[in-house]
């Protein structure tokens, strides 16, 4: 963790934060409240991540979980490998990480003698645990960062440090094991240790000094290095190591920083602004290090785990553009990051945004606000562009948001004061000091309750049972299938224990249900990659899902019972497919034989996917008891 003093604010950041100065503490306190508010956050977040008990989107797991589960535990260990593994579309430095997490676990819990029944409950909770120290990561950035623009111990750093405690999205999505999630706390890391003097231009010399005759100019100072200190070079070393490892975990990455490194190109081209030599030859020497190290890196664990050298960010980029496979997911509006990816993130908080965004863009435009707005803009317009969005692809700019609208939420609900009093004995003299004063208290009250509101309903209701039924799936299984033990029972172990008759990847998958034993199919997605782009095949075509729900019981009597598709002893599915299975059950198998729930949990009251819709229910089939009718 570094607790070093932030940078002198700039004149534009002086005018942001309408706030007087605070005294600056000693920086032996200053670095303990660091400490103290770091451990904070990080158990804040551990919180936060046991209390995450919903479901958000595949990526969650198949992009992550999954693999490193493969890693970890080998082939033969059940997880499900999407087709995007099977490309190389994926660099595996993430779920490497995840995978040696498991294996130390799984190692040490076994040394140990712990069964497996209580391994698998670890283990389906510890890489949130993991992603926890990320998320408390991001937020004690965020707060350092808008330290280090407002000046420390500002009003509007606090006021930062508040949003994203608060921020309903944070509380949802920080502790969940996507790729964008440790991809915005290395993001926001690289900013907060990113050298901004050279991003910025010096103050421009007067035109008096422009026409000093070439002997005054040549008694002029030289202009101070950069990176004059080891302890500038480390903070760059540092800035480069962490946005070369997002733009590999994520190659748009790279749009956050184009407009924060395109100035000091620009620098080159004026003399005036040149940096000194020196500093070009240390920036681009650590460039070069960081980068061979970053992708020597990336190379070997590529390597390792594809069994074969691959650069998976151009495979990315050919599949996305010559393939066109994105819109295989689904297509938006133009508008999309702005009519619902900003009110996502920020929700009670996009007004201020909205008018952080708006000032920064009229202040100075050699400052840090001024670059972090061209930041936002340019990668918002950027990914605007592509047919395919999500909202969590713009999600590393949420704290580039909390941060540019710190000082407007801070003004808007504070005001200073002067207050004098006449202390005992009297007549005294009379004492004067500033006051902070808390403006529309209702409203601030109001704003908190909601986004607590909103934080505890998508953490712990809304997309609930499609979690809670791999729990069921994985105790009944430990429960009929395995010794108290945990050894499985030879007479089971090739049973095809259940069937998910969902959309695709609507579960979790082996990082939840954990015991290899436990066989399972789902119903697939994936694209026609064998398909050329813009043909009529293409645009006909239909995935495994889609052909189940198009014709459900005939799907399942031409498609399921084979070697392929087994039957299972349990269905899964949304309670919306019971009608077919029933129809199907009474025509395959006739009278006596009966559809019997075994399982039903809620998932959630509203959900923009109609196949979705209801409780999540585990189904079994077996012969009826005499006198009982289906």
């Amino acid at each position: 963790m570094s607790t070093s003093s932030p940078v002198p604010k700039t004149a534009d950041s002086k005018d942001l934060n309408t706030s007087p100065p605070e005294p600056e503490l000693h920086p032996l306190v200053y670095e303990q409240r660091c400490k103290d508010f770091w451990m904070f956050l990080i158990i804040l977040r551990c919180i936060n991540a046991v209390c995450v008990r919903t479901f958000f989107q595949p990526d969650e797991y198949f992009q992550s979980l999954e693999p490193a589960w493969q890693m970890a535990f080998g082939t033969d260990s059940g997880a499900w490998i999407t087709w995007e593994w099977q490309y190389q579309l994926r660099s595996s430095l993430h779920p490497a990480l995840f995978a040696g997490i498991y294996y130390v676990a799984n190692k040490s819990m076994t040394f140990v003698s712990i069964f497996p029944q209580v391994r698998a409950m670890a283990l389906s909770i510890l890489p949130n645990i993991v992603q926890a120290f990320f998320a408390g990561a991001s937020d004690y950035y965020t707060w350092q960062l808008a330290e280090r623009i407002y000046g420390q111990e500002s009003n509007a750093g606090w006021a930062a440090l508040l949003m994203t405690v608060f921020s309903p999205w944070q509380w949802f999505c920080s502790t969940r094991t996507f790729s964008n999630c440790v991809e915005t706390t290395l993001t926001i890391a690289a900013l907060y240790h990113w050298p901004w003097s050279i991003s910025l231009d010096p103050t421009p010399e007067s035109s008096a000094d422009s026409t000093k005759s070439p002997e005054k100019s040549a008694a002029t100072p030289a202009r101070p290095s950069t990176f004059g200190s080891s302890k500038s070079v480390n903070s760059l070393r540092i800035a480069l190591l962490l946005a070369g490892t997002a733009c590999i975990l994520r190659p748009t990455n790279g749009l956050i920083w184009f407009p924060i490194v395109m100035p000091i190109i620009n620098r080159i081209l004026s003399s005036s602004t040149r940096m000194n030599t020196s500093d070009y030859i240390i920036l681009i020497r650590e460039a070069i290090l960081c980068g061979s190290l970053i992708l020597l890196v990336s190379g070997i664990s590529d390597r390792l785990y594809f069994g074969e050298w691959t650069f998976p960010p151009y495979q990315w980029l050919n599949f996305n553009v010559n393939q066109d496979l994105a819109i295989f997911y689904g297509r938006n509006d133009w508008h999309y990051y702005l009519s619902q990816g900003l009110p996502l993130l920020l929700t009670t908080f996009l007004p201020f945004g909205l008018w952080g965004i708006l000032q920064a863009t009229t202040t100075d435009t050699n400052s840090i606000p001024f670059l972090l707005c061209t930041t936002l803009l340019t990668t918002i317009t950027s990914l605007s562009l592509i047919a395919h969005k999500e909202v969590r692809f713009i999600y590393p700019l949420l704290p580039i948001l909390h941060v540019l609208a710190a000082p407007s939420i801070w003004s808007f609900f504070h005001t200073t004061a002067t207050k004098t009093t006449h202390p005992p004995p009297f007549p005294s003299t009379p004492v004067t000091k500033t006051v902070t004063i808390i403006n529309h208290k209702l409203l601030l009250t109001l704003l908190v309750a909601v986004n607590v509101m909103i934080g505890g309903y998508t953490t712990l209701y809304h997309q609930r049972g499609v979690l809670s039924v791999l729990t069921f799936l994985r105790q009944d299984f430990e429960a009929h299938h395995l010794t108290p033990r945990g050894i499985p029972f030879p007479t089971t172990q090739n049973e095809t224990f259940a069937a998910f008759l969902m959309p695709c990847h609507s579960t979790p998958w082996r990082s939840q249900l954990f015991h290899p034993s436990l066989h399972a199919w789902a119903l697939t997605c994936d694209p026609p990659i064998h398909i050329p782009a813009g043909t009529p095949e293409r645009l006909a075509y239909l995935d495994e899902a889609d052909r189940f729900y198009a014709d459900p019981v005939g799907f399942l009597k031409r498609e399921v019972g084979g070697r392929e598709r087994p039957w299972p002893r349990y269905v899964v599915g949304f309670e919306g497919i019971e009608g077919w299975l029933r129809t199907y059950y009474r025509e395959v198998m006739g009278e006596g034989f009966v559809v019997r729930e075994r399982w039903r949990g809620g998932n959630t009251d509203w959900i923009d996917d109609e196949r979705r819709n209801g409780n999540v229910v585990v189904w079994e089939f077996g012969e009826a008891e005499a006198g009982v009718r289906e």
